[in-house]
This record gives structure tokens, C-alpha cells and sequence, in this order.
């Protein structure tokens, strides 16, 4: 399981890749799976489910988080929580 960080663009995304990265935290930049977005453009941010609360609050602290976070389970579906 992971986290999937949704982000407004891929600029957005790769910021807040980098600022996790820079906390120890692994990341992944991603085009958003379809049906999460309204739109096409979106990119979001992939972190393990074990540090997907430290990498929420990573980014709330430095301003980067803009939108929703979904759980992506093993079986590729998807739901939004709140971390």
C-alpha cells in the first residue's frame, strides 16, 4: 500500500518530492491515475504507507501540500483519507 500526495501540477509535485526527500522520506512523481482528478494535468506524490502521516505533515509544514490524499491498496484501487 501507498499514499498517493495529489498535486496541481508537476512543478508542485516535484517540490514536494524534493522536500521529502530531503526528510529521508523516498518518494515517487507520478501522472495522477484517472478518475482521481477533474481534470488530465495532475501529478501526485507516492510515499510507502508506513511514512505517509510524517510526509503529510512534511509538507503541511513547508506549505506544499495543495490537495487531496488518497490510500492506493495492493489491488490498485483507491480511497481519500485524511492524514
Amino acid at each position: 500500500m501507498r499514499y498517493l500526495i495529489m498535486c496541481r501540477s508537476l512543478t508542485y509535485a516535484q517540490r514536494a518530492a524534493r522536500a521529502l526527500e530531503r526528510s529521508g522520506i523516498g518518494t515517487g512523481v507520478l501522472k495522477a491515475p484517472a478518475g482521481l482528478t477533474g481534470n488530465g494535468c495532475s501529478y501526485c506524490v507516492a510515499v510507502s504507507a508506513a511514512k505517509g502521516q510524517r510526509a503529510v505533515n512534511i509538507l503541511r509544514s513547508e506549505n506544499l501540500l495543495q490537495g487531496k490524499v488518497f490510500l492506493q491498496k495492493s489491488d490498485n484501487s483507491t480511497e481519500e483519507v485524511r492524514l
